[in-house]
């Protein structure tokens, strides 16, 4: 069974299976702080709680649970290596269901993600001289895939390596196509 979960500043709900719902209710710590009450949107998507606690000194103490990270550390197997980020495999932030939650090393995280904030609008490419370059990165080294007359030129080097090296990822650009 899936539970929808409201959202305090969205009107949007976020998914998670009966297994992780039974945790959070049973949690005291949890059931404490009002977590399931007091979920909000972040701006990047993700479902996640987040308070700030006087302190008896008079300082505060902030409190930050994103939930994607919450259940994968309850219920998905981490692998030994030292830094691991949550990936969500449809893509949806807020679809926190254990079967749509992965450990993953960044460099995936963000080869799976759609956002480019490059000039040209692809992913990949750049300008230099009066050419566009397409460069793709593996094990952070970069490699130059040669220079094209047009970005979109560019981008169909960087999409033809990309599935050459990773296979099909949501990081692919989206050619516009010319207008004849």
């Amino acid at each position: 069974m899936l539970y929808k979960l409201s959202l305090k500043n969205s009107r949007k709900t976020a998914l998670i299976d009966d297994k992780v719902y039974t945790f959070i209710i049973n949690d005291s710590h949890l059931n404490n702080i009002r977590f399931l009450e007091n979920l909000r949107e972040h701006s990047n998507g993700y479902a996640f709680f987040q308070k700030n606690w006087r302190q008896k000194n008079g300082t505060y103490k902030s409190e930050t649970i994103y939930l994607q990270k919450l259940i994968a550390e309850n219920f998905i197997e981490k692998p030994h290596k030292s830094k691991m980020w949550v990936r969500f495999i449809n893509g949806n932030h807020l679809d926190c269901r254990i079967a749509n939650l992965e450990w993953s090393t960044l460099s995936n995280v963000v080869r799976n993600t759609v956002k480019t904030d490059n000039k040209f609008g692809y992913r990949g490419v750049i300008k230099s001289s009066n050419k566009f370059q397409a460069i793709i990165y593996l094990n952070r080294k970069a490699i130059n895939l040669g220079s094209f007359n047009t970005p979109e030129e560019a981008a169909e080097a960087y999409n033809k390596k990309s599935i050459e090296l990773f296979g099909i990822t949501r990081s692919l650009n989206k050619i516009k196509k010319k207008k004849k």
